[in-house]
């Protein structure tokens, strides 16, 4: 699964039952702010699952879409993503293709 989280595959499985599934995580480890209240919790990955596309987004900017007719995938040029991110939108373009 080249080195991606089992979470993902959970979260494309819950994606093809209720066509979104989200998973939320801290942004930031310990206290937020001057308060000691805990960070919030932010979208750490989306997948929507329509009939026509796949979209991922990755801390809430789309960044990969993927035409399901065509199989073309469109890279969001603005995100620079990390090397695991990198990992995670190979994933995501290798999973949809065995859908």
């Amino acid at each position: 699964m080249l080195g991606v989280d089992n979470e993902l595959e959970q979260l494309y499985e819950e994606a093809q039952q209720n066509k979104v599934a989200i998973l939320k995580a801290r942004w930031t480890d310990g206290n937020y702010g001057c308060c000691s209240t805990r960070a919030p919790l932010v979208e750490k990955y989306r997948i929507e699952y329509t009939p026509e596309k796949r979209m991922l987004y990755l801390w809430g900017k789309l960044v990969v879409t993927i035409e399901q007719a065509t199989q073309q995938t469109e890279i969001s040029p603005e995100y620079s993503p990390s090397n695991y991110e990198k990992k995670v939108i190979t994933w995501f373009s290798e999973r949809v293709k065995q859908s």
